[in-house]
């Protein structure tokens, strides 16, 4: 009897390991959800992964270098002691920083959920985040495609990304979501980045919308006409750099802000309608000396000393009331 109740006892204590790691388990990949939900976002997170197959993985100083089936690379460093990792920018080939040569990443990048390294594939890291500068002038990347896991984008992570056509996002993304290729915050309030190669001619930014994050629109060569919603309250630094096909910009009523050089280098801009009461202003270099002396800017009606009264707006030769 003896012997059998200590048996027994063993046999309870193992019972309670393997639960007590069985439920770690699935709090790491299913959160505070229900088991249905934590059990669709499990698979989706699997097959994600499965997709794009990893061949091997490095790891030296903290970085993580990963090969694909695919053809492609990435690198990952480890942000923590609890196995989470970045996306960051191409450690390969001696380069030591982000601006060191140009980058082996190409194509189309699929980022998995999760990475193993290890002889026998013991470790595993979860990809939480994209680091600043992980993309950093990498002109031949055409998509790039984010998974469940990531709850994190630093600013600068797409930073010269021109050849992208679009971002797409796992669809139980807790931080980010895709509408048509363009790059938002979940609730719709951020739009993080556009494709530079999208090819629209005309854009209507949605209602919901309220920050234009910096380098939005960067570099894209296709844009003709951009309609800035009225509930937009912020274009950040550099939003419409060097788009070089912009013609037309509306600039709703609510835009209090106008970051540094939000519209530098952008040519072709002739005209441009304000509809705000409150000049938006924050830098005094929002646009080219060309565009002040090219570009026909509408304000409302009474409103022009106002606007003239800017740093941003006064120099502009031509400006008419509506």
């Amino acid at each position: 009897m003896l012997i059998f109740a200590e048996n027994k006892i063993k046999l309870f204590t193992t019972m309670k390991k393997y639960l007590f790691l069985f439920a770690v388990a699935a709090f790491m990949l299913g959160g505070c959800r229900s088991s249905k939900e934590a059990s669709k976002t499990n698979q989706n997170e699997v097959w994600q992964t499965l997709l794009v197959k990893q061949l091997d993985a490095q790891i030296q100083d903290q970085i993580i270098t990963v090969r694909y089936n695919n053809g492609t690379v990435l690198c990952y460093r480890i942000l923590d002691n609890f196995g989470n990792v970045t996306v960051t920018w191409d450690h390969t080939n001696g380069r030591k920083s982000f601006d060191d040569g140009p980058s082996n990443y190409k194509g189309d990048i699929s980022i998995p959920s999760f990475i193993v390294t290890g002889e026998n594939d013991e470790f595993t890291f979860r990809v939480m985040e994209i680091d600043q500068n992980a993309f950093y002038d990498c002109p031949e990347v055409t998509s790039i495609d984010i998974p469940y896991s990531v709850l994190r984008i630093v600013n600068d992570a797409f930073k010269g990304c021109s050849g992208v056509k679009r971002y797409t996002v796992n669809e139980n993304n807790q931080s980010y979501k895709d509408v048509d290729g363009v790059l938002f915050s979940k609730d719709n309030r951020m739009l993080v980045k556009y494709p530079a190669k999208k090819a629209l001619t005309d854009y209507v930014i949605s209602e919901e919308v309220s920050l234009i994050c910096t380098e939005a629109f960067t570099d894209n060569t296709f844009l003709r006409k951009v309609n800035i919603g009225n509930f937009v309250t912020a274009v950040s630094d550099f939003a419409f750099k060097n788009c070089t096909a912009l013609e037309e910009v509306e600039i709703g009523s609510n835009v209090r802000i106008l970051g540094v050089d939000a519209f530098k280098n952008c040519p072709k801009l002739t005209l441009i309608n304000a509809h705000g009461v409150f000049p938006p202003h924050n830098s005094p270099t929002v646009f080219d000396d060309a565009t002040k002396q090219n570009a026909k800017l509408y304000v409302p009606r009474g409103q022009m000393m106002n606007y003239k009264r800017r740093l941003e707006w006064r120099d502009f030769k031509t400006v008419q009331e509506y």
